[in-house]
């Protein structure tokens, strides 16, 4: 009997290195071991260098996130006010990340595609016109899957995790590995799953309460 094929998707990671180790346990435990992830790889968390290292240890397809975008287009000058220098923000991140690592962040794709059985998977890091929030509607949805060629739709962006069938097509959001909500700060990932039965789609979340509060975490300037 053949067994079903699992891909795993996560991201908005923000530089929370222990929330993403906790993720990628959890993906081995399950055995899967393929995933693309949805960006948003740096900015506010206290680990960017690690968490970039992390993720491209991986070999993971991974696609570009607005926070990796603007931490890789913001400028350092010279006499930087030591308040943008606080740990988690831009000017901070930048500087804590190698050149080797900003090149990798500014070489993202702003899609990564693979095949999940017969399924055609494209992932997106979700700040598309029409896909911000998670009030898009179905005729929305399809216009963009329709135009990326996509049977399935990885999305992230908002941290709102949800399962979205539309005429037996798939739009998933993970939700986010390293920030979570005042009511749950557990890290949160999602896996697909393609077997005879077709289709099946999963959120899950690391019992741990590692991802804090975004709300907590922001400050101006970020």
């Amino acid at each position: 009997m053949d067994h079903p094929e699992r891909l795993a998707v996560f991201g908005d990671i923000h530089a929370n290195l222990p929330a993403l180790e906790a993720v990628l346990r959890a993906i081995a435990d399950m055995g899967i071991t393929r995933a693309v992830l949805t960006g948003d790889i740096v900015l506010r968390g206290l680990e960017p260098e690690k968490c970039v290292a992390c993720v491209r240890a991986t070999g993971w397809p991974c696609v570009e996130g607005n926070t990796d975008r603007r931490v890789v287009g913001k400028k350092v000058k010279a006499g930087t006010h030591p308040s943008d220098m606080r740990p988690g923000t831009r000017t901070w991140t930048k500087t804590m990340l190698s050149e080797k690592s900003l090149n990798w962040l500014d070489s993202l794709p702003h899609l990564a595609e693979t095949t999940l059985g017969s399924h055609r998977v494209v992932a997106v890091h979700g700040d598309l016109p029409g896909l911000e929030g998670h009030s898009a509607t179905d005729a929305q949805v399809i216009a963009t899957m329709d135009a990326l060629g996509a049977d399935v739709l990885v999305t992230a962006h908002t941290h709102f995790a949800a399962v979205r069938w539309i005429g037996g097509r798939l739009m998933i959001n993970p939700g986010a590995v390293g920030e979570g909500a005042p009511d749950d700060q557990r890290p949160s990932w999602a896996w697909l799953e393609a077997g005879p039965h077709g289709l099946h789609a999963a959120i899950e979340h690391v019992d741990a309460p590692l991802a804090p509060p975004r709300d907590a975490a922001h400050r101006k300037g970020e």
